[in-house]
């Protein structure tokens, strides 16, 4: 990766209301940044509403380093909407840049116009956005492409590629659409460039991207979690998804409902989440991969059947995609609040496998691993991704496709175990062989009642112990396939442990950050994330290194079974801990404390924005 002298790290966000083209115009600057070699990540933020109108944001970091988080404050807020601009204001650096609409369709009130309400730092630029779409094409819709054109003027970047990167985007519309949106952008641009005075200091030009089109090896993906749930099922062999739909889990299903089929498989769109999780289960006895996805309020309909899965010990995949709760809660905001739902709901004892991905490029990941676990050990995975995770837009390389072992897991039975087949039979790591129905010879018993190694009730005390007991032994075998955990960070020198740009594999070393003569480090603060908030994590503790602070932070995506080896080599170095997660009542704190045996600190936000590195470096030096 190459950088120059001069780098960049900004933060863009767009500000309107729902139909002013805010999101588009956030995908196109998106997009434009990505083709020109920058990193991005975007995140949009809208109305919970079908068809709304409440405020939408688009938010999009550019950087010509790698990035980990999305940046908790713009450096640069677009206002298409003053009345929604207005509460966007505090999400705004001090002396960042406001870009508005100096002459609305409609005078402002009194004190109702966003540069008004402006801080006195805040350096204003006032351009015409209404008039100049008028003139340009004859209404007000091209208003975001006027802004975008002021910016492209405002900040050096090269006009002639950004009008292509529009005419790409509007490619498949009428001519009078790309010309009218080509139109409005070049007056932005021209108007801007004849008679704004340039007062801050951000400018693209003399940057080089961190890889230029020459150096880019093979294709980018420009692409969000939920996409890569689904190209990554594909990849998988998944032949049949059930599902109903739900914010933010629905995308999946709507891509899946298109490319399934192409693939030789099946998607059924049920009446609700109970018949989704049973027609997954049916599919999976049928030795059928199969998946369902689905947010919290689905997920609690679907834990009678998560119990069947691992009682009758047959393969099923749920995404959960968490949201603000509880109840139907916020369905366009993020948390992490389903930890314990995933970990432990259900009755009885009930292990199951959890991965949580800690990034956009680890949601391929964890879905080619959920498949092969739950075919391999006949089980329940569950992924949890979040609103964020789902919906937050990189720009990845292109994941390599599942090797050959992850596509056919399934261990079945020889011809020795066909005779007088037991389906359940007791093994040392907990996995009985598993005939598919028809296989000759090859019949069972499957029920969610406790049973005995053919598959029949039994109720006995020490049936009952041995089949559970087998249950949770297969359970911990799964950690002998468990990603290994991330840990990065620097000591207190400032010398970097070794974090590569991706969050989806084993980073630094497992031993942890070694000290001059070898020796484990000591450190001031253990950071310990898991999901989205991990690159957070991360990234805080690369910051506090910079001031001087002996920092690591550590994330796993196995939740369960969960490498407390591991975890609890890492806290024993760390004088203290600090835990970020965003719900209320610390449930991954609890989890981790019970494992380490000692107090933690606590960082907990229900805000519905994501984890910011930010709010992790002020804890830090807080803690410090």
């Amino acid at each position: 990766m190459k950088t120059s002298d001069k780098e960049i790290n900004i933060v863009f966000e767009i500000c309107g209301s729902a139909g002013e083209g805010t999101i588009s115009a956030g995908e196109i600057l998106s997009r434009f940044m990505s083709a020109q070699g920058f990193e991005i990540m975007s995140f949009d933020a809208y109305p919970a509403e079908i068809r709304g109108f409440g405020k939408c944001v688009a938010h999009t970091r550019v950087s010509s380093n790698p990035i980990y988080s999305p940046g908790k404050l713009a450096d640069v807020l677009i206002a298409l909407n003053d009345n929604h601009a207005i509460s966007q204001l505090s999400a705004l650096k001090k002396g960042g840049i406001l870009l508005y609409d100096s002459q609305p369709a409609k005078p402002h009130e009194e004190d109702q116009s966003v540069v008004a309400r402006a801080d006195a730092a805040t350096i204003s630029y006032g351009v015409p956005l209404t008039m100049l779409a008028q003139k340009a094409a004859g209404n007000a819709r091209g208003r975001n492409m006027v802004a975008l054109g002021a910016v492209t003027a405002l900040f050096h970047l090269d006009r002639d590629a950004f009008t292509n990167s529009i005419k790409d985007r509007y490619g498949k519309k009428k001519q009078i659409v790309i010309d009218s949106n080509v139109n409005s952008f070049l007056e932005g641009f021209d108007w801007t460039k004849e008679n704004i005075d340039k007062a801050d200091g951000i400018s693209f030009q003399g940057v080089t991207p961190p890889q230029t089109k020459a150096e880019q090896k093979g294709e980018k993906l420009i692409i969000n979690g939920n996409q890569l749930v689904a190209k990554a099922a594909l990849d998988a062999d998944l032949k049949f998804y059930a599902g109903y739909p739900i914010t933010p889990a629905t995308k999946i299903m709507e891509i899946l409902s298109k490319e399934l089929p192409k693939h030789g498989g099946t998607l059924l769109q049920t009446e609700d989440e109970i018949s989704a999780i049973g027609a997954v289960i049916g599919a999976g006895y049928g030795g059928i991969r199969a998946m369902t996805g689905t947010s919290g309020p689905g997920f609690a309909l679907m834990t009678e059947f998560t119990g069947l899965s691992v009682m009758a010990e047959v393969p099923a995949v749920i995404i959960d995609s968490q949201r603000g709760g509880p109840s139907t809660g916020i369905p366009t905001k993020t948390e992490q609040s389903d930890f314990n739902a995933a970990m432990f709901g259900g009755t009885g004892d009930c292990p199951r496998v959890v991965l949580a991905p800690t990034d956009t490029t680890s949601c391929y990941d964890a879905t080619v691993l959920a498949l092969y676990l739950a075919e391999k050990y006949q089980t329940l995975v569950v992924i949890l991704l979040d609103f964020f995770l789902s919906n937050s837009i990189r720009n990845i390389d292109v994941p390599q496709k599942p090797a050959p072992k992850m596509l056919n897991a399934n261990i079945a039975p020889d011809a020795a175990d066909l005779d007088g087949y037991q389906r359940y039979k007791i093994t040392d790591s907990g996995i009985s062989p598993r005939t598919i129905p028809g296989t000759p010879g090859g019949m069972f018993f499957a029920t969610g009642l406790e049973h005995d190694a053919y598959g029949r009730p039994n109720y006995t005390d020490k049936g009952h112990l041995a089949m559970t007991a087998k249950r949770f032994r297969k359970h911990a075998s799964v950690l002998a396939e468990a990603p290994a955990p991330v840990i990065s960070g620097m000591d207190a020198g400032g010398a970097d442990s070794g974090m590569g740009s991706g969050m989806g594999s084993s980073v630094g070393s497992s031993k942890g950050i070694p000290d001059k003569d070898g020796t484990p480090k000591t450190l001031d603060i253990g950071v310990i994330s898991w999901g989205s908030s991990a690159g957070a994590a991360h990234e805080a503790v690369m910051t506090a290194a910079g001031e001087g602070v002996s920092a690591a932070a550590f994330s796993s995506m196995m939740l369960s079974p969960f490498p407390e080896k591991q975890l609890a080599a890492f806290a024993g170095r760390c004088r203290k801990i600090l835990i970020p997660e965003l719900n209320y009542g610390g449930q991954f704190a609890d989890f981790v404390t019970k494992i380490i045996k000692r107090p933690v600190e606590r960082l907990n936000f229900i805000t519905g924005r994501p984890m910011a590195a930010e709010d992790i470096v002020e804890k830090i030096r807080e803690m410090i």
